[in-house]
C-alpha cells in the first residue's frame, strides 16, 4: 500500500488514546451485553417497594376478587376459600373447585418486597399452597406458568 507520498506504511503500535478508545468500547459492549441477557432471563423481578410488616390479626376477615373468588381469614388461623376457579386457577392440588379449608400463617416482611408471604395449608392434605401474599389492602393469588403467572387480586368484602 502507496500513500501520496509515496511512502510505504510501516506498521506502528496503537497510540495510547486510541487503546484507551477500545477498552471503553469494549467496556460498554460487556455492560450492555450483561445488561441485555438480564432483561432476558429476568425480566420476572418481583415488585419493589416499601416493605408492609403486617400482622395477622391485620388481614383477618373475608377478601373477594373481582372475579367473584372469596377468602376467609379467621382469626384462629383457619381459613375457607371460595369459587377459586374463577380465578381460572387448576384444581391440580387435591383441593376441592368449591372450595376448601384449612389453617394459615403469615412470613414477616422482606426488605424491599411490598408484599409479606401468606402460607394456606388445606386440610386434611395440610399442603401448602405458597402462591399467596399479603399487603396493607390487598391479597394477591399467584396461579399458573411460574414465567409468566397469572394474578387475581382479593380486596376486603368487609
Amino acid at each position: 500500500m502507496r500513500y501520496a507520498h509515496g511512502k510505504r506504511r510501516i506498521w506502528q503500535s496503537p497510540t495510547v488514546s486510541t487503546m484507551r478508545m477500545t477498552a471503553s468500547i469494549a467496556r460498554w459492549a460487556a455492560l450492555l451485553t450483561f445488561l441485555g441477557g438480564c432483561a432476558c432471563c429476568c425480566g420476572n423481578w418481583p415488585p419493589i417497594g416499601p416493605s408492609p410488616d403486617i400482622e395477622p390479626a391485620d388481614i383477618v376477615g373475608v377478601w373477594a376478587s373481582d372475579e367473584g373468588a372469596r377468602l376467609t381469614l379467621n382469626a384462629d388461623m383457619t381459613f375457607k376459600t371460595e369459587n377459586l376457579e374463577a380465578c381460572e386457577r387448576p384444581d391440580s392440588l387435591g383441593v376441592d373447585s368449591d372450595g376448601g379449608t384449612g389453617t394459615w400463617t403469615l412470613d414477616g416482611p422482606h426488605r424491599l418486597d411490598p408484599y409479606q408471604d401468606l402460607t394456606l395449608k388445606y386440610a386434611p392434605y395440610d399442603e401448602a399452597i405458597e402462591s399467596w401474599r399479603a399487603a396493607d389492602d390487598e391479597i394477591v393469588f399467584l396461579y399458573g406458568d411460574t414465567d409468566n403467572g397469572e394474578i387475581c387480586f382479593f380486596e376486603r368484602a368487609d
